[in-house]
């Protein structure tokens, strides 16, 4: 799944669904009213994301599980 990462000039790190564009000194979906996804991120992740070179395109890979059978099998990683 493709997202992009956005870190604001505060250093707050989010990841959207779609390019956002900066507003001032964050950044911004294009249009809030669509029903696209934003994310909050750990604000030590991703170094490389900075104010001035965001937002960076990314390839997300995700593994979609049951959550229920992990449990059952001892645990979720």
């Amino acid at each position: 799944m493709k997202v992009w990462i956005a870190r604001d000039a505060d250093g707050g790190l989010f990841m959207f669904s779609c390019k956002p564009k900066k507003m001032g000194t964050f950044f911004m979906r294009e249009n809030a009213e669509e029903a696209t996804g934003l994310w909050p991120l750990p604000e030590k992740s991703l170094p490389e994301v900075t104010w001035e070179n965001s937002p960076k395109e990314y390839m997300v890979a995700m593994d979609i599980y049951e959550l229920k059978a992990q449990i059952k099998k001892g645990g979720v990683k």
